[in-house]
């Protein structure tokens, strides 16, 4: 009987699924839009002092979630984070997507879905997101560089 993979049909299979990686890449925002300044909370939508990209940098450290980006419009980019962890009766699956939209300068948080036990409010979930680069002290955008630069809950170094 013949050997159904040969080196042959093992190249064309290693072949093609190497074209298939490098000429698929994921859907994800781009650095202009993740460099752009996240936006606070308050009704005046004051800047945080810190990008996208460094909310979201700093908010990975605490959580090892699945991360898939898809654009519903433009200049809007929707994270979703999945994760399955082990609870009481066993394992559990939880979910969160975050909905950002390009405005002027900055990038707003506008609409938070969420599986069950975590708060969809708005406020509240800006609030949270910010909590981690607070607390790392991460590098604040340009403008909170230079002294007296306030910002949403920013708390500049001393």
């Amino acid at each position: 009987m013949r050997a159904l993979a040969g080196p042959a049909t093992l190249l064309v299979i290693v072949g093609g699924f190497a074209i298939f990686r490098m000429t698929s890449t994921e859907e994800a925002p781009s650095r202009d839009f993740t460099e752009l300044e996240f936006a606070g909370a308050d009704g005046d939508h004051t800047g945080s002092c810190y990008s996208l990209s460094t909310v979201l940098i700093a908010n990975r450290a605490y959580n090892d979630a699945s991360r898939t980006w898809t654009s519903p419009r433009d200049d809007a980019w929707t994270l979703m984070l999945d994760a399955v962890v082990q609870g009481n009766g066993g394992p559990v699956r939880w979910f969160r997507k975050f909905t950002f939209e390009k405005h002027a300068e900055q990038v707003r948080l506008v609409h938070v879905e969420a599986s069950e036990n975590f708060d969809t409010r708005l406020g509240h979930s800006i609030d949270e997101l910010l909590e981690a680069p607070r607390a790392r002290r991460s590098t604040p955008v340009d403008r909170c560089l230079q002294p007296g630069a306030t910002g949403y809950l920013f708390a500049p170094r001393r």
